[in-house]
């Protein structure tokens, strides 16, 4: 019979198994980034869709739940919430009429870059504890998880 270890609220056990590691470690980033957020006005959803805005320049709500791997619903509804507040444009794609692209206004990019120093900050926090061959080789696993995950839904 195995003996079973005691858990530890806020230690990860030598037992615990890879992807529960990564709920963890998921679930400890959205905690302390959503905090901030929040403090903002703004919730986990608006910052993902703002994000990829930025970095994409456009994407439709499917693309961007697809992205992040998040329920609809939510998404759906930081849409509806950031073009209420005027921080993006919805505009029917020109190729597909069904689609509808989303791109950030003016003051949309304003709000998303007063967050980049904070989430720059949030980041470089969390990865000072790898060094650079660390890092690396954590992200090339990690992508090459996603994209396992991504076809084992598909």
């Amino acid at each position: 019979m195995a003996v079973k270890t005691k858990l530890s609220v806020a230690q990860p056990g030598p037992d615990d198994h890879v992807l529960t590691l990564c709920h963890m470690l998921a679930n400890r980033i959205s905690k302390a980034f959503s905090a901030e957020l929040e403090a903002h006005d703004v919730n986990v959803a608006e910052w993902r869709v703002l994000l990829t805005l930025a970095m994409h320049g456009t994407a439709s709500g499917q693309e961007i739940t697809g992205r992040w791997a998040m329920d609809k619903m939510a998404i759906n509804r930081a849409i509806a919430g950031l073009d209420k507040r005027g921080l993006i444009e919805k505009r029917k794609n020109s190729q597909d009429r069904r689609i509808t692209d989303l791109f950030l206004t003016s003051p949309g990019k304003t709000f998303y870059e007063k967050f980049v120093p904070m989430a720059n900050q949030r980041y470089r926090d969390l990865m000072a504890g790898l060094d650079k061959e660390e890092e690396k080789n954590l992200r090339q696993v990690l992508i090459k998880m996603i994209l396992h995950a991504d076809g084992m839904v598909e």
